[in-house]
């Protein structure tokens, strides 16, 4: 009879510490994809500052990201955080044939951000 409460007390003892061990587990792995969406966020919002700030310098857009790079404007590429990549952004371009070259950049990632929208549509 008295093993039978230790086997009781040990199992429930167990299954706070799953549970426990499930939440902060969660959690972490929220807190991770959240870091990956701010670190998404910054990076965006770099490449299309510097993307601005190439045209207005030089009055021309450029036709590769390596482009930037190579007039000092980035030290690398950024890696996308959702595609682990490097050389998979996403870039658009120009509609203006007198000036064309790359507007926009994106993230190349199908996945679903915590706010319900496509990476790619950032």
């Amino acid at each position: 009879m008295r093993w039978k409460r230790t086997l009781i007390t040990l199992s429930a003892v167990l299954l706070v510490l799953l549970a426990a061990t499930l939440f902060v587990s969660s959690r972490s792995v929220t807190s991770i994809h959240k870091a990956r969406e701010s670190v998404l966020q910054q990076d965006l919002y770099t490449l299309r500052t510097l993307l601005n700030q190439y045209f207005v310098d030089t009055h021309k857009r450029p036709h590769s990201l390596d482009e930037l790079v190579t007039a000092g404007y980035l030290k690398q590429i950024p890696t996308d955080p959702m595609t682990g990549r490097n050389d998979s952004w996403n870039v658009e371009w120009s509609n203006d044939p007198k000036i064309p070259g790359i507007t926009n950049v994106r993230s190349s990632s199908d996945s679903m951000s915590s706010k319900g929208t496509a990476y790619r549509d950032w």
